[in-house]
């Protein structure tokens, strides 16, 4: 049997454990009774033994918990005497009979709850009974705490970061652990005064499979398992059954029954620096530390209410040094859970050491990252890397399968850090890759047939200056003029941030003035007390509840909404009162009112995703106009005696600028279009792709400069005018009669004839002819709707890509109607065309961007050579 349905299984467990809860604290309300009594010695119990701080609610889950999985825990672990040895699992037996012999007899008991279980905890019995290993039974636990904890208690695991290990990393691990200490420091694990922490034990499967892996030799063996071994675990019931994993594995080894004193339930981050039990165990010295710290960067919505906790001491920590020496501008990804695990890793591990984790690969190459690979370079002797791939927000046919399956949709990779205060910094870097195009088995495979991290095949990487290790930007394009942050441009950044998109923005502004009446009403009733988390009358954010927390009104405005660019070709009204924006970025001061007009361009930031690009917009710009992109306005605003406009770009680019072209009357606006035009270059795009993945553009002098200024001005005039373009001559078919577009002219209702549905745009089949060529689509075809077919659409309109997608594909994606699914909430690009009066708003608009498209591939060839001018260079 290779596989238990753990997904099926797990649908039901949220539901029965609720019930648990419910029955238990019912029983406990009576206080006099015995289950309430016996839950105060088990209480005890549980702190005496673990950690003070357990609450009663924590006790209370853990039960539940324990009854679904109990069948489980029986049949993994048969045979072993573990209330005798265990003073956990002795507590927990002793509640549980109390509650077993109190609680309902009734069709509605525990009993019969966990019947409609019955044939899983089947399964789960023949299937143990097949497995004749250890690593088969931790393959079972990881797979049961995998889906129990991300399916049947989601919002701890969202909390949390919990994702379990598959076997063949963790061994991977532990080999390369021992590997490496021998090779620096002479030692083994195996070896006496060497002691092993994972600080995120889980269900204690590295630790496990340390006693199990041969690594520690049978005379070392009582020695580790008693006083060098250790691990912690903030979840209860996770802490439970990692530490009868471990005790019942040293028993497998040994014969005998011995509690492990080595596990402590303890939140590894609080405080930082005395993870360790305070008057229960001491602190001993850690020279190794192994484990899958969570990966855990923050709840998706204010509505959820399940922010991750704070560390202040930790987060100082992280602060003074990998945020303090990142150029980044947006820092908060630093204070995620895997990179807090790295802070405290290297806090915790003293002048020698080694730590080995499996984390995000984001790490290595991320902008925002760049801090901690350079305090990482300065803080440890050598570091090896093992990159698995897996990133699905990249080139994901490249980056290939998942590691951790639905866990995860970042890459992965193993890091080894050794510290050796002894030597002096920078270490020496050494970078390894599983391979390109391999599913998840094929990479698992790989890592079980390594030997260890110094066995693969790995580069020496020397980092630069700015803390990059793969993908290193280039001298000469630090040498060119910074196109923001004073240089070019005074003022620069993101575009609107709503969080609550399908609120504020949408296709009708009589729609957007019913919705948003709905949330402001909603927001008076919480002012009012009448609090509420339901979706379908508000979206919270941090922003909104701080508002709500300090009482702070806000009525109704009856401003018409505002016209914004919500994606390329893609405007949306967005309603006026900017409180309801999360950040509102730098547009707050570059449409300071919903009477300020101005222009400029998006383009994709630092870390995108996708390929560099660029786009001039008329209207405010949302965050994601172009992945996560950076705003320049051609104008800002300061509030001087109402609104003064002042020109964005600086007087000392254009200073600049005049002295390398020395006799020509050049303006700001000849500076704005020449970096247009020059941005739009092949040439500079090739030649810098690797320095725009990781910086803002930098802007170097051409020969040709009016050259680059005409095709710039000709470019921004074409996007910031694409609704005035002349819609290039496709032909439609509607049944068995095609006409040229513009002559199309339904009988019937026009609004309902070229309405699109909910249903996107999609391309024709191909021909046997393209198909053998290798096509998948017919893309000189598009299905509008389910009655009119465009045909006649040049492949080469296909060659202006904005981020992830042409424009074409811009419209085909954005232009369907949506329903939100937890607000409820419709947005109908239709009803933007019945406001303008126009039936033919959308088709005609696809017919416009065509003609965009294949003007913009034509002014591109069209543009100067990429002749840099000798010698004129800023450091600015």
């Amino acid at each position: 049997m290779t596989t238990l349905g753990w997904e099926g299984w797990a649908r039901d467990v949220a539901g029965i454990a609720a019930a648990h809860v419910t029955r238990i604290r019912g029983l406990l309300a009576q206080t006099r009774s015995a289950p309430a009594r016996q839950f105060e010695v088990f209480l005890a119990d549980l702190r005496g033994t673990l950690n003070d701080s357990i609450t009663a609610d924590e006790a209370i889950d853990t039960l539940a918990q324990h009854l679904v999985t109990r069948p489980v825990f029986e049949a993994l672990f048969d045979g072993y005497d573990l209330v005798a040895t265990n003073p956990v699992a002795a507590a927990m037996e002793r509640m549980l009979a109390t509650l077993d012999e109190h609680g309902p007899s009734d069709e509605h008991g525990p009993s019969a709850e966990n019947e409609t279980l019955e044939s899983f905890y089947a399964a789960v019995r023949r299937r143990v009974r097949g497995v004749d290993s250890a690593e088969g039974r931790q393959r079972i636990l990881v797979e049961l705490y995998d889906q129990f904890f991300s399916v049947a208690f989601r919002r701890v695991a969202d909390r949390l970061g919990i994702v379990y290990t598959p076997i063949e990393i963790v061994d991977f691990i532990l080999r390369s652990a021992d590997a490496v200490l021998r090779r620096e420091f002479g030692q083994g694990l195996t070896d006496e005064g060497v002691h092993i922490l994972d600080g995120f034990a889980g269900t204690g499967t590295f630790l496990v499979r340390l006693l199990q892996s041969g690594l520690i030799r049978p005379a070392d063996l009582a020695r580790k398992y008693a006083r060098e071994l250790h691990g912690n675990e903030i979840l209860l019931l996770a802490h439970h059954i990692a530490g009868v994993n471990i005790q019942t594995t040293y028993t497998d080894l040994t014969g005998r029954p011995e509690h492990f004193p080595g596990l402590v339930l303890t939140d590894t981050f609080q405080p930082w620096h005395q993870s360790w039990q305070p008057g229960r165990l001491p602190s001993p010295p850690i020279t190794v530390i192994v484990g899958n710290p969570p990966y855990s960067v923050g709840q998706a919505s204010a509505n959820d209410n399940n922010a991750n906790e704070r560390y202040p001491d930790l987060d100082e920590e992280i602060r003074r040094t990998y945020a303090d020496r990142s150029t980044a501008t947006n820092k908060n990804s630093l204070y995620n859970s895997y990179i807090r695990a790295i802070r405290w890793a290297s806090l915790r591990i003293g002048d020698r050491g080694v730590i080995a984790f499996v984390t995000p690969n984001g790490l290595l190459d991320g902008n925002s990252t760049d801090g901690l690979r350079k305090s990482l370079a300065d803080e440890f002797a050598t570091i090896h890397v093992f990159d698995l791939g897996g990133d699905q927000k990249g080139d994901w046919r490249r980056e290939g399968g998942k590691i951790f399956g639905a866990g995860s949709q970042v890459g992965i990779c193993v890091i080894v850090l050794v510290r050796d205060r002894t030597r002096v910094p920078p270490a020496s870097v050494h970078y390894g890759r599983v391979g390109d195009y391999l599913g998840r088995e094929a990479k698992l495979a790989r890592v079980a047939a390594a030997e260890d991290i110094l066995t693969v095949a790995s580069t020496a990487i020397v980092p630069n200056s700015q803390g990059d290790w793969l993908n290193q930007r280039s001298d000469t394009f630090l040498a060119y003029l910074a196109l923001g942050d004073g240089g070019i441009f005074e003022r620069h950044g993101r575009g609107y941030e709503t969080g609550r998109d399908v609120w504020v923005y949408g296709s009708s502004a009589a729609g957007l003035r019913d919705v948003m009446g709905r949330a402001t009403q909603t927001y008076a009733g919480v002012l009012d007390g009448h609090a509420t988390n339901d979706e379908s009358l508000i979206k919270w954010t941090v922003t909104l509840r701080s508002l709500a927390k300090r009482r702070v009104p806000l009525p109704y405005d009856e401003r018409p909404p505002v016209r914004a660019t919500y994606r390329p070709f893609c405007p949306q009204w967005m309603y006026a009162d900017q409180r309801w924006i999360h950040r509102p970025g730098v547009v707050a001061s570059t449409f300071p009112t919903p009477d300020h007009h101005n222009h400029g361009f998006v383009l994709t930031g630092v870390s995108s995703h996708a390929p560099f690009s660029l786009l001039a917009v008329q209207g405010r710009p949302d965050l994601h106009v172009l992945d996560t992109g950076q705003y320049f306005a051609r104008w800002r605003y300061e509030k001087i005696a109402g609104y003064r406009r002042i020109d964005n770009i600086t007087d000392g680019a254009l200073g600049r600028f005049r002295a390398a072209y020395p006799g020509e009357a050049i303006t700001k606006d000849d500076i704005f279009f020449y970096v247009y035009g020059l941005l739009h270059s092949p040439a500079y795009r090739e030649a810098h792709a690797v320095d725009l993945k990781k910086m803002l553009p930098r802007i170097p002098f051409a020969a040709d400069f009016h050259g680059f200024v005409d095709a710039g001005r000709r470019l921004s005039d074409l996007h910031l005018g694409y609704e005035s373009a002349t819609p290039y001559p496709l032909r439609a078919t509607v049944g068995n009669a095609t006409a040229p577009l513009a002559t199309l002219s339904p009988a019937g209702d026009p609004y309902t004839f070229f309405a699109v549905g909910d249903r996107k745009m999609r391309f024709g089949r191909p021909s046997a002819e393209q198909r053998a060529a290798g096509a998948k689509q017919d893309r000189a075809t598009i299905h509008y709707n389910d009655r009119i077919v465009l045909t006649g659409i040049p492949s080469d309109a296909y060659d202006y890509p904005l981020g992830s997608r042409s424009a074409i594909e811009w419209v085909i994606d954005r232009y369907r109607v949506r329903t939100d699914r937890d607000s409820g909430i419709v947005n109908d690009p239709n009803d933007w065309s019945r406001e303008a009066g126009n039936p033919r708003h959308i088709i005609d608009l696809l017919a416009r961007v065509v003609t965009v498209s294949l003007t913009t591939t034509e002014i591109i060839r069209t543009l100067p050579d990429l002749d840099i001018l000798p010698g004129v260079v800023d450091q600015t």
